[in-house]
């Protein structure tokens, strides 16, 4: 890291002031000049809207969009962009406060952030967006996350949004992958490694292995050279400073590695089901006597089950029992690099695009033949349009 980078985040509490990560932006290679201007004004417009202190109160709580702050690289500064984009997308639409305080609550970000994303895709292609809106089912209370309203023709589609939770082995990897991963980036951005966990740890063999990455760490910068922990069938990981940043690079391809990221451990789960229970699950919460829209978003569906069509088989049969569905959209991310797809099978659509540079998403827009709400060929096409430009 150079001495302009050190100037302005030099602390850990450089990275709690909007002013200092607007400012950084203009240091990060990898972004053009324009690309670090929109940086630069996302960054304040985000303290606009979450307020001076935001930033102090969310590492103190962990709240998760520390993640995106702390990391350095250039594909976290565009996620920046987007995310500001889509909250000034959103400002003037029914009900935004709510939406912005689950954005706030670190327990309701990952819900909030899938609303913001599905909210964002509609309002671009010309829908009239209301957040939570309370609607009755049976005599009892419903509050959908989105209506959204075509207003060529006034037609309006509920829509739920839900993010398919963790199965206990993922959980278990997860947690893993935490506490290994909590002293490596502590460490940012002033240490680079890459690695990968073989396997879920049991808590006290975990404990084990986290004091002693803390070991390397603190030798590392006490020498201020690359050092590595490899551990047969465990764990291996490198880490070095900038100035050894090239040994570092060539123990990393040797084991097929990349600086930057840290992989593993493995778990198997049948998602293909556990998507079509989170469906019925879903639509529950939305009105009989309206066409609705449940997206689910499951980021391992795409990681585990690599045959599209098979997964487009499968879900579609779930999807048919439900006369008040319009369509359901499952969604999934993750980093890496990928080929632009548009795969059509029937009435279905699968799309695959690279966003931010290193970020894959995926989208199954599965339409509901059997829909007993007949909608215009407008709105669907909108909705369409909304994802495939996904």
């Amino acid at each position: 890291m150079g001495t302009k980078d050190r100037r302005i985040l030099e602390k850990h509490e450089d990275y709690m002031e909007w002013e200092k990560l607007s400012q950084h932006c203009e240091t990060i290679d990898g972004l053009t000049e324009f690309e670090k201007d929109k940086a630069k004004r996302a960054f304040l417009l985000l303290r606009k809207d979450f307020g001076d202190e935001f930033l102090k109160s969310a590492f103190v709580d962990h709240h998760p969009i520390c993640q995106y702050i702390v990391n350095l690289a250039p594909w976290t500064r565009k996620w920046i962009v987007w995310f500001a984009e889509a909250i000034k997308e959103l400002q003037d639409q029914e009900n935004y406060p709510n939406l912005l305080c689950r954005l706030k609550d670190k327990e309701k970000f990952g819900e909030g952030l899938s609303v913001l994303e599905i909210a964002y895709k509609l309002s671009k292609t010309g829908f009239r967006i209301t957040f939570d809106p309370p609607i009755n089912r049976s005599g009892q209370i419903k509050i959908p996350d989105l209506k959204v309203c075509n207003d060529d023709n006034g037609e309006e589609l509920f829509v739920e949004v839900s993010i398919q939770k963790v199965s206990i082995r993922e959980k278990e990897a997860w947690q893993t992958m935490q506490r290994i991963h909590e002293p490596l980036w502590r460490c940012v951005p002033f240490m680079h490694y890459c690695g990968r966990i073989h396997k879920i740890l049991a808590e006290r063999h975990l404990d084990d292995i986290t004091k002693k990455i803390e070991k390397t760490v603190e030798r590392v910068k006490k020498e201020s050279v690359f050092h590595e922990l490899v551990i047969e069938g465990i764990i291996e990981i490198g880490i070095a400073p900038e100035h050894d940043k090239e040994i570092l690079q060539k123990w990393a391809t040797e084991r097929e590695l990349k600086v930057g990221e840290f992989s593993g451990p493995s778990y198997d789960v049948d998602e293909i089901t556990r998507t079509k229970i989170k469906i019925g699950d879903e639509q529950r919460q939305l009105p009989s006597d309206n066409p609705n829209i449940v997206v689910v978003v499951n980021n391992n569906l795409f990681l585990h089950v690599k045959d599209m069509r098979q997964i487009i088989s499968e879900l579609e049969e779930e999807v048919y029992k439900y006369p008040h569905l319009l369509s359901v959209i499952v969604s999934g991310g993750h980093m890496g690099r990928g080929e632009n797809t548009l795969l059509m099978k029937d009435q279905h659509v699968y799309i695959s695009k690279t966003k931010a540079s290193l970020l894959v998403e995926q989208c199954i827009i599965l339409f509901n033949q059997f829909c007993d709400h007949k909608t215009s060929p407008g709105t669907i096409t909108k909705m369409y349009n909304a994802f495939r430009s996904y």
